[in-house]
């Protein structure tokens, strides 16, 4: 327990000053990045996630067998399925540590041919990726291992140049040679026909097969204007919900402290997003609301705080109270904010994709929503509150 109150009042400008400085620094990088990183989900286009990776095994099959082959991080599989029943073969890299060491090992299986591009590559380093499970037949599939060497997001952007209106983001670290790439919508294409052409310029650049296409996603027009018309809503009517919810619990200045405080909270995430270049997607909604009742919950139990020091002592100034408040709330502000780090820290390291992203959000979402319920919103209850007793009193004179 602190021994003396949080000033809380005293440092009101420079709290609100720190606030709008940071909101100002995300309006200007909003207009020098020219808007927001948006993800696949809020606009139209393709979306891939691909791997520079060379060839090491080229594998055909002319028997009258459905043969699969697979991929997983231990092992290569293939599944034979015929007349006499299904009978599946699994070639472990523990077993089978080199490429060439994979070839033989196919080889040896009854009208598969498998040859060497390169025998030297690791088998750990086989790659699986879009089109796998593949079905095996006269055409070569072609099996991608990990480079040694890794490629630059410039050479990945030049080989895309042919095309235009690429963007292009390293997924990873350089080495992995793994790249974000999104095109938006040309006049009378489809998903096929922007994948062609995708595949083209890449395997014209870095040669055929040496790219493997970890995801590809395509959103049409309609159903990206869909989603944001469907977020904005929800965070509206989630403003709205809790603009009434507060007002009629407290009164009108509890509510507008909270609203506009709320308001501050989503901008700063959306400061944050901007200025890392992270991706904003649904993900990124999600993490907004979670946020929104995060903090809210926090402002809430202070009011309440401000509420109850009132009734039990009348003679004290606003400002005093105030202070008290968020004073006897901080040990739990404290621990509901470490707790809550303890659990997200971890995804935002070891995660990946849209919970990574989600963890980060909710990482900086924590702080600012602690940081505003503690001194925006208490502050801006003061303000707002003055000013209705000067009017009061202007109005009995």
């Amino acid at each position: 327990m602190l021994k003396n109150d949080i000033p809380v009042i005293k440092l009101r400008w420079a709290a609100w000053g720190l606030a709008i400085l940071l909101l100002a620094g995300g309006l200007l990088a909003y207009i020098l990045f020219g808007g927001f990183n948006l993800g696949v989900d809020f606009e139209s286009g393709l979306s891939q996630r691909i791997r520079i990776a060379p060839v090491g095994i080229e594998v055909t099959y002319d028997g009258t067998q459905d043969v699969v082959l697979s991929i997983s991080s231990t092992a290569l599989s293939i599944e034979m399925r015929g007349d006499a029943g299904v009978k599946v073969t699994s070639l472990r890299f523990a077993d089978y540590p080199s490429a060439a060491d994979l070839v033989t090992a196919l080889n040896a299986m009854s009208g598969i041919t498998a040859t060497a591009v390169d025998g030297s590559l690791k088998s750990s380093t086989l790659l699986s990726g879009y089109g796998f499970p593949a079905t095996l037949g006269e055409s070569a599939v072609k099996l991608n291992f990990q480079g040694s060497k890794g490629t630059s997001i410039d050479e990945v952007r030049k080989a895309l140049d042919v095309i235009g209106n690429a963007k292009v983001q390293t997924v990873g670290s350089v080495e992995s040679s793994t790249f974000q790439i999104r095109f938006g919508i040309k006049d009378g294409s489809t998903q096929a026909s922007l994948e062609d052409e995708v595949k083209g310029a890449l395997a014209a650049y870095f040669g055929s097969g040496n790219v493997v296409v970890l995801q590809s996603d395509y959103i049409g027009p309609k159903f990206s204007k869909n989603l944001v018309s469907s977020s904005v809503l929800a965070i509206a009517v989630a403003m709205g919900l809790i603009l009434i919810y507060v007002w009629f619990r407290f009164r009108f200045a509890y509510a507008i402290s909270s609203l506009v405080t709320l308001t501050h909270d989503v901008l700063a995430m959306l400061t944050m997003i901007t200025l890392l270049r992270m991706e904003f997607s649904s993900t990124t909604i999600a993490a907004l609301l979670t946020i929104i009742g995060y903090s809210l919950n926090n402002t809430i139990v202070i009011f309440d705080r401000v509420r109850e020091n009132m009734e039990i002592n009348k003679n004290a100034t606003l400002a005093s109270q105030i202070d008290k408040a968020v004073t006897q709330s901080m040990s739990r502000t404290v621990m509901s904010a470490l707790t809550t780090l303890l659990v997200i820290v971890p995804l935002a390291i070891f995660a990946s994709g849209d919970i990574r992203l989600f963890s980060i959000s909710m990482i900086f979402g924590l702080v600012f929503g602690t940081y505003s319920s503690n001194f925006l919103a208490p502050t801006l209850l003061y303000w707002i509150s003055e000013a209705q007793d000067k009017s009061k009193k202007k109005k009995t004179t």
